[in-house]
């Protein structure tokens, strides 16, 4: 197999205020010859949490390269929302799976989120993390729709989620634009590159190595035994994990053919001083009910990150704060003239069947991709699968060999993509507007 590593944080310019907020810390570079069992393609959180999963299952002799560095990508780039579920929303799932395997699917992001939490806490990793958690908030004010679907979810898959009633929101949020809501009990918000920083250094600490500045450029299996080739040097591995998500569709195209990049894009404000605890009496992080939907979440330093559209366009800085602005007046009219000191842009990596793509080729590489824009619980559970099926347990990952890695189509897929966006994103204009 050959090809490039490239991260793609650099068709993104601009620092993130993640960036910003966190120390910059220094990770070695493949050089010479390098030796382990299990090397891991990948520094996103699917590829520490790989890690993670080994580590703490006593396998410690494991490699995690990445051409830029932990968190560059996807992971630490995001709105920082950690809550259950799949990209596949929860109704599909239970039509393709039926309530009963849906039920259990569902319950293991749920306990993914308890692990993110126990292992900040374990490891006393400083991500800033706000148990306020997270607010569905209804954005056509169709109380009925959503509190049925609460109930849904509880008898279904045995997901909890208290109703917020209209005349309750103001004590959340205050925003004429939402109806009802829904709170999720459990999930957090916090600051993902702290975070997957934080986990790189545990990995290191307990024996692991987590090597930054090295592109993947080839990689070859030889009487059982990986070889990755690096500007500088080479890994030899017994095991390999793919786990690049949206950010390299080139090492192993048979597998990232599978994966359409698709944008979303996140502004952070200046300081809002007392007016952030006026618009936003609980510190929750929030989404509404649209196809395209808006989140965003408080800050510690009175900041607000304002993220949404879905696209497949990479935009400047200067346009992502156009384009957020025109979002966040129609929620909070008071902030129309606000200044956004931060704008970026990320890829998030999908699946045709919208679920994550895990597996194993008939060459033995493993591959753990596709996360979509539901990432932080399923890329921790992807990694606890992969651990569990390197250490001699598939039996997790076997059930999701109903989503196996199919071609996305190349540019013609990533056009039709773009369009149904459209045509979802009209649908929810035309519900706004008439109603229905």
């Amino acid at each position: 197999m050959a090809g490039s590593m490239n991260s793609g944080a650099d068709r993104w310019p601009g620092a993130t205020w993640y960036e910003a907020t966190t120390e910059p810390r220094r990770f070695d570079r493949v050089s010479g010859t390098r030796r382990c069992r299990v090397a891991v393609i990948g520094a996103g959180l699917s590829g520490i949490a790989t890690a993670m999963g080994l580590v703490e299952r006593g396998e410690t002799n494991v490699c995690v390269l990445d051409s830029n560095g932990p968190g560059a990508g996807a992971s630490g780039r995001n709105g920082g929302f950690v809550f259950a579920g799949y990209s596949l929303d929860n109704d599909a799932l239970i039509k393709q799976l039926g309530a009963n395997r849906a039920r259990t699917l569902h319950g293991w992001t749920r306990q993914a989120v308890t692990l993110i939490r126990d292992r900040i806490h374990r490891y006393a990793i400083d991500c800033q993390v706000n148990d306020a958690g997270v607010l569905l908030a209804d954005w056509f004010g169709d109380d009925d729709s959503l509190n049925g679907f609460a109930r849904r979810m509880h008898e279904q898959l045995g997901f909890r989620l208290d109703p917020v009633d209209r005349h309750s929101m103001p004590a959340y949020v205050r925003s004429e634009r939402y109806g009802a809501g829904l709170h999720e009990p459990g999930s957090f918000h916090f600051h993902p590159l702290r975070h997957i920083q934080g986990l790189a250094g545990v990995i290191e600490q307990a024996g692991g190595a987590v090597v930054a500045g090295s592109p993947v450029r080839s990689m070859d299996i030889a009487n059982g035994r990986w070889r990755l080739r690096c500007d500088d040097g080479e890994v030899e591995a017994e095991e390999v994990i793919l786990a690049t998500g949206g950010y390299d569709r080139r090492l192993c195209p048979p597998i990232q053919r599978a994966l359409q990049p698709v944008a979303t894009y996140i502004a952070v404000t200046e300081p809002l001083g007392d007016l952030l605890g006026e618009l936003m009496p609980k510190p929750v992080a929030v989404y509404d009910t649209r196809f395209a939907f808006d989140y965003y979440r408080p800050l510690p330093d009175t900041r607000l990150l304002w993220g949404g559209r879905i696209s497949m366009a990479a935009r400047s800085p200067a346009a992502i704060r156009r384009l957020m602005a025109r979002d966040i007046r129609r929620v909070f009219p008071t902030l129309g003239g606000i200044r956004f000191e931060h704008a970026w842009g990320g890829w998030m990596s999908y699946a045709r069947h919208q679920m994550p793509v895990l597996g194993k080729r008939p060459d033995g590489l493993w591959y753990t991709l596709a996360f979509g824009g539901h990432g932080m619980a399923t890329t921790t559970l992807a990694g606890e699968m992969m651990a569990e099926a390197l250490t001699g347990n598939d039996l997790r990952l076997r059930e999701f060999q109903r989503w196996p890695p199919r071609w996305a189509g190349g540019a013609a897929g990533r056009a039709a993509i773009q369009g149904h966006y459209w045509v979802c994103q009209a649908r929810d204009w035309l519900r706004d507007r008439f109603g229905g």
